[in-house]
Order: structure tokens, then sequence, then C-alpha cells
């Protein structure tokens, strides 16, 4: 599932996860962006990758939460 995470004029970044089908319980986490200005504008260009465990996952959505403002 890849989704948009930010826009700025003509950048755009993205992240994807996704299970390894050949390694039970792990994810790669896949960062990519696009640029408008780029010779290639529709093309996406992978920034980093992670591998994580559902652990790590869990961890990482808990940063997240603690990190933004509850929603009334």
């Amino acid at each position: 599932m890849k989704t948009t995470i930010t826009k700025a004029g003509g950048f755009v970044r993205a992240v994807e996860v996704e299970a390894i089908a050949a390694v039970p319980g792990l994810y790669q986490v896949q960062f990519s962006s696009q640029l408008d200005s780029s010779r290639n504008p529709l093309e996406w260009k992978n920034n980093f990758a992670l591998i994580l465990t559902q652990e790590d996952l869990e961890t990482l959505r808990d940063v997240f939460s603690a990190a933004l403002p509850v929603r009334a």
C-alpha cells in the first residue's frame, strides 16, 4: 500500500509497507519521491527502505501516536 505523506510545490513523498512473502513476520517499508522538475517527473525514485518486524512497526506506530495530539 503506497501512501502519499507529503506534497510541497512540485515534490511528493510517499511510503509503502508490504509484507515480505518469503519471510513471514517481516515487512519492507519503502520511502520514495517524485519531483515535477526532474527528467521524468512521473517516475518514482526510491529514497530508502527498511526491513522491520511487526513488533518494530508497532513501536514506530507508538512513537508517532505519542508525538501527535489527541483529536477530539
